[in-house]
């Protein structure tokens, strides 16, 4: 439950960030990517900083930094394509 809210949650933001910003395509998955590696920072930043947790010097550390900035652009990437093509459809449906 904890790996999938660390990786859901920042999804969700990052699609909002987005969202607000109203960028143009191109720029929106250049956007997309960055902030999906940056969150990955962030997450460990939140459990060895604030929370004192989680703050082991490990070898697979960065293998694990890969896999979650990997899992964050998919799913990222999934939500806004799920946004954008219910945003067309609600569009054309009241037009």
């Amino acid at each position: 439950m904890e790996g999938i809210l660390n990786v859901l949650l920042p999804s969700i933001v990052i699609v909002l960030i987005i969202h607000l910003l109203k960028l143009v395509s191109l720029f929106r998955f250049v956007l997309l990517l960055f902030l999906a590696i940056a969150s990955t920072f962030f997450v460990d930043f939140f459990y060895c900083e604030i929370l004192n947790s989680s703050c082991s010097s490990d070898p697979l550390v960065g293998l694990g930094y890969i896999i979650h900035s990997t899992l964050v652009v998919t799913v990222s990437f999934v939500l806004e394509i799920v946004r954008t093509n219910l945003l067309i459809h609600l569009k054309s449906k009241y037009s």
